[in-house]
């Protein structure tokens, strides 16, 4: 039969009625539905249907149906490039003796994405919250993305997207679009060191902006590489969700492409990946001036980051709660975006103190995410120098196995030797640990003296019923990477030397539990006392 278009009813109606087993030609257990500023996912058994949003924000239109049927066969064409196996096709959703399926005859409504469901373990994200993601993971997708950019299409169509006039007119926009969230997601101190720094990089390196495009760097990329892009798949990566709506966003510099991914991983509290990725790709593609635009690139990608999440604060059906997650989250990105821009005067050694479960782990991860900072721990490097998975319980006693004290200080040395290698390369480093005695803290403030990086010994303290609560929920947690029990915290509380040693100015007591990042983070970024 004659498909006829039809307006109505309205998208978020759609999605309502196809969240259902029997609105598919297949079976479709373990129905899901997820939602992004632009489009709505509704997995639904081996498969997953995107429909887009009838959204205006700019600098994407999807309106009118058109616009959104036009969207969806774009979407396929241009991730079949790094993904032909998942990408399948895109598909009519329609209505049919007064219900609504996907495929089949009927009256068409809208124009869905058809993938093949990506599994949620092997979502890079994932691999990244249970400690499973890897350097040699991360060299792979470096050296994917050297492949693909070298067979991308650039020259006429492309390179405009990539020179100076375009990046200036991007930063343009997002200083404008901004402008409602000043004062809610960002303060307007911040926005003005932004645009300070974004206008210094303009000016200074406009030649090389331009020269780059002579060069054949400006590539039709991905444009959206980050970590809930990237999937492994039985060992294979997928690549998947590029930009499809706008070639501007799409076509650009690699640098910035790069820059994606690296960004993230720092988001993440894996700046150690991001340099790998990084290292990796420079090494592959032979790009040795790419290191020169890349931290100009992450302070685009967060800021950008940091304005897609404002901007959804003004969709209608964003709770308070909804609201207060996406406030949170946007301010992580500008505060990165800060610390890209400069606001990170020089290497930094933060170092958090404290008996298991005073909530120096949770402190460390935000400051890192936040900041940019390599994390190390002290318990991922014990396992992995015993060749064992961070979340791999050892189930020693107090002093015992991994826990000997011969054992310990090997772990120690090995952590000050990762982070001399990082501080020596102009990173910032946070160390996660106990730091017990005055001889271990001492060690790390010579280190840091050494390597001529500002240092901060964070004391995290929490009362006991939390820290035997937290431990409790530790114990049940797979993904947890601490083996300390309640009767080796009461130990270790018996040891633990108070870090009196340390001059006030280098010193900040969080009481809150493991709360105190945004503290730190001021001292870090400006120097204030707190």
């Amino acid at each position: 039969m004659t498909a006829e278009v039809a307006t109505a009813p309205a998208p978020a109606d759609v999605i309502e009625a196809i969240c259902r087993p029997g609105a598919f030609p297949h079976p479709a257990d373990d129905l899901q539905l997820r939602e992004t500023h632009g489009a709505w996912v509704v997995l639904a058994g081996p498969f997953a249907y995107k429909l887009k949003k009838p959204v205006n924000f700019g600098f994407f239109d999807f309106s009118t149906v058109e616009r959104r049927n036009a969207d969806a066969e774009a979407e396929v064409r241009l991730n079949r490039r790094l993904a032909p196996s998942t990408y399948l096709g895109a598909v009519d959703v329609v209505e049919r003796d007064g219900q609504i399926f996907v495929g089949g005859p009927g009256r068409v409504l809208e124009r869905a994405v058809w993938m093949r469901r990506l599994p949620d373990p092997g979502m890079l994200t994932s691999l990244l919250a249970r400690g499973e993601a890897t350097s040699q993971l991360v060299r792979r997708i470096a050296r994917l993305m050297v492949r693909f950019h070298r067979s991308a299409a650039t020259g006429s169509g492309v390179d405009d997207y990539g020179g100076y006039a375009n990046v200036e007119a991007n930063w343009r926009e997002n200083f404008e679009q901004i402008q409602p969230y000043v004062g809610v997601t960002l303060t307007a101190v911040e926005l003005a060191a932004i645009e300070r720094y974004v206008g210094r990089m303009l000016h200074d390196e406009r030649e090389l902006l331009d020269r780059r495009v002579a060069e054949g760097r400006i590539r039709d990329g991905h444009g959206d590489l980050h970590a809930g892009s990237i999937c492994v798949v039985d060992g294979d990566i997928v690549i998947f969700d590029c930009i499809q709506f706008s070639a501007r966003y799409r076509c650009a510099d690699v640098a910035a492409e790069v820059a994606f991914l690296a960004m993230d991983l720092d988001h993440a509290g894996r700046a150690d990946l991001g340099w790998a990725f990084v290292d990796e790709y420079v090494r592959r593609s032979g790009d040795g001036e790419l290191p020169r635009l890349l931290g100009f690139y992450k302070c685009y990608r967060a800021f950008v980051r940091g304005k897609v999440l404002s901007l959804r604060l003004g969709q209608s059906n964003v709770g308070r709660d909804g609201q207060a997650d996406l406030i949170g989250q946007a301010r992580s990105y500008f505060d990165l975006a800060m610390a890209y821009a400069g606001g990170i005067a020089r290497p930094q050694l933060v170092v958090t103190s404290g008996l298991p479960a005073s909530g120096k782990t949770t402190l460390a991860r935000a400051v890192a995410s936040r900041l940019g900072l390599v994390h190390l721990s002290t318990d991922v490097v014990r396992k992995r120098r015993a060749g064992v998975q961070p979340t791999d319980r050892a189930d020693a006693a107090f002093e015992a196995g991994l826990y000997e004290p011969r054992v310990t200080r090997a772990t120690y040395a090995a952590l000050r030797r990762h982070a001399a290698a990082w501080l020596r390369r102009g990173l910032s480093v946070v160390l996660d640990g106990t730091f017990s005695t005055p001889l271990q803290r001492q060690l790390v403030r010579k280190l840091a003296l050494r390597c001529r990086a500002d240092f901060l010994l964070v004391l995290s303290e929490s009362d006991e019923a939390t820290a035997q609560r937290r431990i409790a929920q530790r114990s049940a947690d797979p993904a947890s990477v601490s083996d300390a029990s309640w009767e080796i915290q009461q130990r270790l509380r018996q040891v633990y030397v108070p870090p009196e040693e340390i001059p006030a100015e280098d010193l900040f007591v969080d009481r809150s539990g493991g709360g105190g990042a945004q503290e730190v983070i001021d001292r870090v970024m400006q120097g204030r006392s707190v």
